[in-house]
């Protein structure tokens, strides 16, 4: 296999158990498998995250949703989006848990149901891309409470904020929230709430509400260092990232100082070097900024590969289906050679072959 994406269940199992062992008694654990779990694939995600620990989990649309049902028949799977009317057939055959901002969907669902739908209604914090204003909100649920078979049962929203600049606007809107659930409560009795993301559950504890939904530290990455710079540690201590992505060197070669390199000889050595060619690029997900080894102002940022321990430089800019690495310095590279790559996870070519260990 010349390049591929080794994903660890054993890590991403106990990043599952440290994030449920961090919420409050009664507080359940959402695991956000939306855009095939964020690359590392959402059916054998979603079965390791429900095995330790989560009670339901996450995805954006209808059609992530049916996909998922159709390897878990028995898992809770709520949509974090708002569906098309038209697409309501599709949520009730499945038994999906529908997000809702309109009464049209409402009235679909209804109508398409044979069994009660129940859904979560989403008030709009402030991202302004969907979801019910907080002051229409009584007025909202009040004409939904006329359907019988569609029924709401979940408050949701997702909060603009960003990790140290807004938390007092954040603290503000989640108490804003979380008083706007109690006074919905006295006309839909038993409505439950849910606000928290990573980044909420980090920084905020507190405000974990009836559930948490967990995406970037379920696959763990920590969304915020609010909580590290405060209590001089991460959020939850032992998380790993369960992800990596290699590609196997297939050829090595000497270039003379002075030499051009890459497309348009954008690239000129300026040792002598050895360059090792990979057989990815920027289709598989890599960079497509330049390297910067040339003439410039400030030292530059230039990305790099991993090969025992030791950086492996771009060499010049990532083509679509290669990369050239810098490897002077690591003799022991050769053709075959594992390199592990950065490869941003949800940009990551979904041909590439997922391996799981």
């Amino acid at each position: 296999m010349l390049k591929w994406v080794e994903i660890d269940l054993k890590t991403l199992a106990g990043n599952v158990r440290a994030i449920k062992k961090a919420l409050h008694p009664g507080t359940a654990l959402m695991a956000v498998v939306k855009a095939d779990a964020y690359g590392h694939g959402a059916a054998r995600v979603s079965k390791t995250a429900i095995a330790n620990g989560a009670d339901c989990l996450g995805v954006l649309t209808a059609e992530e949703g049916a996909a998922l049902r159709a390897e878990l028949p028995r898992a809770k799977i709520h949509l974090l989006a708002p569906s098309l009317p038209e697409e309501a057939a599709i949520i009730a055959r499945e038994r999906l848990f529908p997000a809702v901002d309109s009464l049209e969907l409402v009235r679909a669902l209804d109508r398409a149901a044979k069994e009660p739908v129940r859904y979560t209604i989403d008030i709009d914090q402030g991202l302004g891309r969907w979801g019910v204003k907080p002051e229409e909100a009584a007025g909202f649920l009040k004409k939904a409470l006329k359907f019988r078979k569609a029924v709401p049962a979940w408050l949701s929203a997702h909060l603009a904020y960003r990790p140290a600049q807004n938390m007092t606007e954040a603290e503000e809107k989640l108490s804003g929230f979380s008083a706007l659930a109690g006074e919905l409560r006295a006309l839909a009795p038993g409505l439950k709430a849910h606000a928290a993301n990573s980044s909420i559950l980090s920084d905020f504890p507190h405000w974990q509400l009836d559930m948490v939904r967990a995406g970037n530290l379920m696959y763990g990455i920590y969304p915020t260092d609010v909580y590290r710079k405060k209590r001089q540690g991460p959020p939850l201590p032992g998380l790993g990232r369960p992800w990596q992505f290699y590609a196997r060197i297939i050829s090595v070669r000497n270039v003379k100082k002075g030499e051009a390199l890459g497309y348009c000889a954008e690239f000129t050595a300026p040792r002598a070097m050895r360059v090792a060619t990979i057989p990815a690029g920027y289709s598989d997900g890599l960079t497509m900024e330049p390297t910067e080894d040339q003439i410039r102002i400030a030292a530059g940022f230039r990305y790099w590969g991993v090969i025992n321990g030791r950086r492996a430089y771009f060499t010049g800019r990532a083509g679509i289906a290669h990369t050239l690495l810098d490897v002077t310095d690591i003799p022991e590279a050769k053709p075959g050679t594992a390199v592990a790559l950065h490869v941003r996870r949800t940009a990551a070519n979904a041909k590439i072959p997922r391996v799981y260990k």
